[in-house]
């Protein structure tokens, strides 16, 4: 069972480092795993090219069925465990990275206190783990931007919980700092890469071509990284409060673009479970007040 999840791992991630780095083991070690699960099935499960880690028709074959097998055995795992008086039951949540810093915190404090016999796990990801763990049942609820990418995979409800804009964001010490930016000191600028597509964004953000120097793995390294720089970063206006406290506030642009809706993405079957209806409540009721507080 743990050379199956290793094997999810690398499959998902498509490198054999960055699911090592992932699952706290040595590269040389999780090297050994899949080559004993090749030999196990007598098969090539992986395609190794410049590009990565590739699944090989044999390794599409398993990972077709272990991305359905892992999940229901913890499904049965957590079954016994809490028959058995050993567990909680559990509700696997997934945002990315405006919900899961802004939003989801407080909802996720009101519902332990209120359900002391539920396990909250929380994970901020990117879309495509998002969507991934979604499909294959890992998470109940995600909760972020919806695109089509949801719809050619499988059959899901989306409920729009917030309306968020782009916003430009640098140190309060930057040049442009609470001012709009030129063409060409717009097109001077250097940019951090918060953890997501370096095309991110709408309007111009979506047109320009830009200097990235540095890619972040999350929105938070890269507020650290962005205090007392000369560099910019796009991000949700959501976060403009918690930036503010960091000393870090906006540049306005020309053509900032649309604003774009988010919030909870999950099965049609999830609703079933009152823990999952409980947790979406206070998930709606909190964007909400805070939709009220930025009115004020």
């Amino acid at each position: 069972m743990r050379e199956l999840r290793q094997f999810v791992e690398v499959a998902s991630r498509h490198s054999i480092s960055a699911a090592a780095k992932h699952l706290n083991i040595s590269q040389p070690a999780l090297s050994r795993a899949i080559q004993k699960l090749e030999q196990s099935y007598g098969a090539p499960l992986f395609v190794r090219n410049g590009a990565g880690m590739e699944l090989s028709p044999y390794g599409s074959a398993l990972y077709s069925r272990a991305v359905q097998i892992i999940p229901a055995l913890d499904e049965v795992r957590e079954e016994i465990e809490q028959l058995q008086g050993r567990a909680k039951a559990a509700i696997r949540i997934a945002a990315g990275d405006y919900w899961g810093h802004i939003v989801l915190p407080d909802v996720t404090r009101r519902f332990c206190e209120a359900r002391r016999n539920v396990l909250v796990h929380l994970d901020i990801a990117d879309e495509g783990k998002r969507l991934e763990g979604l499909r294959n049942g890992v998470y109940d609820i995600v909760f972020g931007t919806m695109s089509s990418r949801y719809g050619l995979v499988m059959d899901v409800q989306f409920e729009p919980m917030s309306r968020q804009s782009t916003y430009v964001y640098c140190d309060k010490t930057h040049p442009l700092a609470g001012r709009k930016a030129s063409n060409e000191e717009f097109m001077a600028l250097r940019w951090i890469n918060p953890g997501y597509d370096d095309d991110s964004g709408s309007g111009r953000l979506a047109r320009q071509a830009r200097d990235f120097a540095i890619r972040a793995d999350t929105t938070m390294n890269a507020l650290l990284l962005l205090r007392g720089s000369g560099l910019v970063l796009s991000a949700s206006s959501g976060f403009m409060q918690l930036f503010a406290a960091f000393g870090i506030t906006r540049i306005d642009i020309e053509d900032p673009g649309e604003a774009t809706d988010s919030g909870a993405i999950h099965a049609r079957n999830a609703l079933n479970r009152p823990n999952v209806r409980d947790y979406l409540n206070l998930a709606r009721d909190h964007a909400s007040a805070l939709a009220d507080e930025r009115k004020v």
